[in-house]
């Protein structure tokens, strides 16, 4: 919500957005009243148990004792012995709280155990990745949908040369998406060869960039080149990119700041970019950056 208010407020969308948090609330405060109806169920039965069941032995005695058949330090003794007693028998009674909370725990690791053997359930099997420094190829390559395995690329054989300028355009949105999640090796169903650098080598630029809050000079620059890359190359570069306003805003190059509240969505792609020029990999893929940035 706070990401989104401008454009929670261009669109008037906060009556029906506060319906729906309000409906999530009210569902919370449901469930929360539940837990608490419950503990408070077994807080009148494990306090009841415990303090109504020792008047037992002195109903058992009592009338013993009234006709002269026993002293009266037997209804002690009854009391201490029904007491240990007790204390063996009711063991579950009083441990039912701590017994329940490691059951409900036992049940969720169990689940989640059962989730990470299980993974995801698709027929086909991950296709292979075969390391090269020269090249992006694909052998045969049929991506499929995670959910019901449906064909979103078929059959593609192609070769991309290093050096190369390839453009990968069509009407199917979710084929392209596919292909360039399944280079990355993210992509979970797919049948056929994909042979590629190591990612090392590889810069991957999705259409909104993960620009994690931090430093400009952390931003831009590649782990390792801290010493190699100058203030000036840095200046100079986000100048050519049209960013120098970014630096100024930003205060220089080493002070902090939340980039994506700080930042549009081109300007946060720019960034990317400049980034992909510090990095100098063997291979980039740009995923629907003309969605933010003008082709020129």
């Amino acid at each position: 919500m706070r990401e989104n208010g401008d454009s929670i407020a261009l669109l008037r969308h906060e009556g029906h957005l506060t319906t729906r948090l309000l409906r999530r609330i009210d569902g919370f405060a449901d469930n929360f009243r539940r837990i608490v109806s419950v503990n408070r169920n077994l807080g009148f039965f494990t306090t009841g148990y415990n303090y109504l069941i020792q008047i037992i032995p002195a109903l058992i005695v009592t009338p013993l004792f009234i006709r002269g058949k026993v002293e009266f330090g037997v209804i002690t003794q009854s009391a201490v012995a029904f007491a240990q007693l007790l204390g063996a028998f009711s063991l579950i009674v009083n441990q039912f709280q701590s017994i329940s909370s490691f059951a409900a725990v036992i049940a969720r690791l169990s689940a989640l155990v059962g989730a990470a053997e299980k993974g995801q359930p698709s027929p086909q099997t991950a296709g292979a990745v075969v390391g090269s420094d020269g090249r992006i190829s694909y052998e045969g390559l049929t991506l499929f949908s995670p959910e019901g395995g449906r064909e979103v690329l078929k059959k593609l054989t192609a070769d991309i040369p290093r050096g190369t300028r390839v453009l990968v355009v069509g009407p199917n949105e979710a084929a392209r998406t596919a292909l360039f999640r399944a280079t990355a090796g993210t992509w979970p169903a797919s049948v056929g060869k994909i042979i590629r650098p190591p990612l090392d080598e590889i810069f991957f630029l999705p259409q909104r960039p993960y620009l994690p809050p931090g430093t400009l000079r952390e931003l831009l620059v590649p782990s390792g080149c801290e010493q190699v890359i100058t203030d000036d190359q840095i200046t100079t570069t986000l100048h050519e990119a049209g960013l120098g306003s970014i630096q100024v805003r930003a205060g220089g190059l080493d002070n902090e700041h939340d980039w994506p509240a700080t930042l549009s969505l081109g300007e946060q792609q720019l960034l990317a970019l400049t980034r992909l020029i510090f990095a100098r990999p063997a291979f980039a893929l740009l995923d629907r950056v003309t969605a933010s940035l003008r082709p020129a």
